[in-house]
């Protein structure tokens, strides 16, 4: 459940940060065409965070005694 949680709050940075490399990248905002599409800051980086927090939030705590 952490995992899952951690996931969904991830993902608005990961959108942003996306949008963020996609116009370093020279990504142009205003176009309506297919052939202007970049694939890795549009799904790569909003999945990279996402799968990291996941991955973040299911792991065990050591032990409190």
């Amino acid at each position: 459940m952490r995992g899952l949680i951690l996931a969904a709050i991830a993902l608005l940075p990961g959108v942003f940060l996306g949008l963020l490399a996609y116009i370093i990248m020279g990504g142009n905002t205003n176009s309506t065409e297919s052939s202007d599409f970049m694939f890795l800051p549009c799904y790569g980086v909003p999945l990279l965070f996402t799968g990291a927090a996941f991955i973040l939030g299911m792991r065990d705590d050591p032990e409190v005694e």
